[in-house]
Formats: C-alpha cells, structure tokens, sequence
C-alpha cells in the first residue's frame, strides 16, 4: 500500500472537497483548503510543513497568474457597472438582428476575444450573453450560453500559450 498511498488519500481529498461544496454548501475556496490541508496531514508532512506548502503554492501561482485575472474580472464588472454592456447589445442586435447574433458572438469570442484565461473571459462576457439572450427570444439564454461557451473552448485552443503552459512555464 505504499505506493497507492498518496493516490489513495488524493481521491480521499478530491471526494472531500467535492462533498464539502455539493453537500454541505461550503465556500468552494474554503472546501479546496481543506482538501490540501488533509493531503499535506495525511502525507505526512506536518502542520507547519503542510501551511507552509500551501501558502508557497498559492503564492507562487498568484504571482504567475494571478493578477491577470484578477484584473480581467475587474474590467469585466467595471464595463457591466458603467452601463457598455447594455449599449453594446444594443448595438450587436441592430446590426445582426436575433437570428445570426449567436453565432457571430461565438466567432468573435473565438477569434478577437482571444484569451489567455477562460475564466476571464467568461465573466467578461457572460453579462452581455445574459442580456442578448433575454432580447432574442425563446432558448435566447441557452443559445448564447452555448456559443458562448463553444467560442471560449475553440480560442482557446486556438491561441498559444494556454494558462497550462503559463503556469508550467512559472514552474
């Protein structure tokens, strides 16, 4: 059991958190601590050892990627606040109209909405999905969801370097 040891306490830890957060509703951040606090515990690394690992990974990926994100969301709740969402729908379905909207959302999310961070991305322009699904009719929501989220996974791919090898990279 030596050697599944460390596999066997990961999928404890995994369980854990996936419980903590369906379960019992706790804060996904808080569940994801717990989770490492149990597998550095359970490793054997010790209290001191294990706080000390956490805060240095986290540390460390916050300075790699961290403040991109934390200011793609800023921008994203900033344009939402100022009012630029509401008039840029406006503007989109003037010039589409309901029926093409979806998919030139999806294209440009794809092509000039490139990103290096999906999570940015999305809640750069979930506001503006939102609102051009509620003025495109019935599924409205569900449609610009899914081109949406189809245009984010294809920049993605499409776009080099992905978050992957930026943290790797920080490594």
């Amino acid at each position: 059991m030596g050697n599944a040891a460390p596999l066997v306490h990961t999928a404890i830890a995994i369980a854990g958190v996936v419980l903590l957060i369906l379960r019992a509703k706790v804060n996904p951040a808080l569940a994801l601590v717990l989770g490492a606090v149990y597998l550095g515990l359970a490793g054997g690394l010790g209290p001191e050892r294990t706080v000390a690992t956490i805060s240095k990974g986290f540390g460390d990926l916050m300075a790699e990627v961290g403040l991109l994100i934390v200011f793609g969301v800023l921008l994203g709740t900033l344009l939402s606040s100022l009012g630029a969402i509401e008039k840029l729908v406006a503007v989109l379905l003037r010039l589409l109209g309901p029926k093409r909207l979806p998919y030139s959302f999806a294209v440009t999310m794809g092509t000039v909405l490139q990103s290096i961070f999906a999570d940015v991305l999305l809640v750069m322009t979930a506001p503006i999905a939102r609102s051009l699904g509620r003025k495109i009719g019935p599924y409205g929501t569900a449609r610009m969801a899914a081109a949406m989220a189809l245009g984010v996974e294809v920049g993605i791919a499409l776009s080099v370097p992905g978050i992957g090898a930026l943290a790797l990279a920080g490594l």
